[in-house]
């Protein structure tokens, strides 16, 4: 296999940046300046707006005529509104950055580097929480930051090979979507609502199409996420992991072909869990905040069970 075929200079990199309420206006111009301050200059910067107009007039309003602002005004919510996005975007890879988060400058670089590989069709980043009120609370433990939208503790990984990429944080050859399809708008983010499991039905499709396909994780493709006091509660943690229960089921009926191949990475994580990081946490009981961070991968690992078998039940 013939590597680095692409050079930089071949690279069209479109970033986009998905909002949707005006709350958030702020993080959104910061996320978008944090992309132009790019060692890598992104080829287009697309703003994707779901369903809030005054939100997608005051863009339009206030930032350059050069960068596109499109709106969703179909199915509301996140897939949609990313697709509405890439149907919008012209370069030949497709980057992706939450609107509450800040990249550092080498990100895109890194990011698009491991795409000189041709079998490379997805890339996945490391996302770091940003803690709003200064700091991790002592009772939540590194294993669970997928919940808040950041690179976890025990990620399975083969090598730098991973079975789907973050959604914060990826990009794709945008001869993926010809191929594959675009992200299911049945799943997948909406407002404030915790969802998941829409990048996961996708890599799972790209792997189905391109057989071949690698999709990698790139550890210096750095974005600093943004973590808001209101995630951090077990309320929040509980309805996040039964939400990931029930939505990878709903993966799985959708796509049953791909049953097995779905669940592998959720065994490794869970063995990790039981057999590596809960008896760790045990044996320093001692130390602040250690069995409380157990109790906390008990209630997620719960959650996430209760919220799959009644998505087993429902979406029979």
């Amino acid at each position: 296999m013939e590597k680095y075929t692409i050079s930089k200079e071949d690279l069209k990199v479109t970033v986009i940046i998905c909002a949707y309420t005006m709350e958030r206006f702020g993080d959104t111009v910061e996320a978008i300046d944090s992309v132009i301050a790019q060692n890598l200059k992104p080829h287009e910067l697309i703003v994707a707006v779901d369903h809030d107009k005054e939100l997608f007039q005051r863009l339009k309003s206030e930032l350059p005529n050069d960068m596109k602002i499109v709106l969703n005004e179909g199915i509301r919510g996140l897939s949609e509104t990313r697709n509405v996005g890439i149907r919008a975007a012209s370069g030949n890879l497709v980057a992706f950055i939450d609107d509450d988060a800040i990249s550092e400058e080498s990100w895109l670089e890194n990011l698009t580097k491991p795409f000189y590989d041709p079998m490379v069709v997805a890339v996945g980043g490391r996302s770091v929480p940003l803690w709003l009120n200064g700091k991790r609370p002592y009772w939540f433990p590194e294993e669970l930051d997928w919940i808040i939208g950041c690179t976890y503790k025990g990620i399975p990984l083969d090598g730098n090979i991973i079975r789907n990429v973050p959604g914060c944080n990826m990009a794709f050859r945008k001869t993926a979507f010809d191929k594959a399809g675009f992200f299911r708008s049945e799943i997948g983010g909406l407002k404030r609502t915790p969802r998941g499991g829409e990048e996961a039905d996708f890599c799972l499709r790209i792997k189905q199409k391109i057989p071949k396909a690698l999709i990698i994780y790139e550890e210096n493709a750095t974005i600093h996420h943004k973590v808001p006091s209101w995630r951090l509660n077990f309320k929040y943690l509980f309805q996040r992991s039964y939400n990931e229960g029930f939505y990878k089921r709903m993966v799985e009926k959708l796509s049953p072909t791909l049953l097995q191949r779905s669940l592998s990475t959720e065994d490794s994580y869970i063995r990790y869990l039981f057999f590596t990081s809960i008896p760790e946490r045990l044996r320093r009981f001692y130390k602040k905040g250690e069995l409380q961070k157990v109790g906390a991968i008990l209630a997620c690992v719960a959650a996430t069970i209760l919220g799959y078998l009644t998505g087993w039940v429902k979406l029979r």
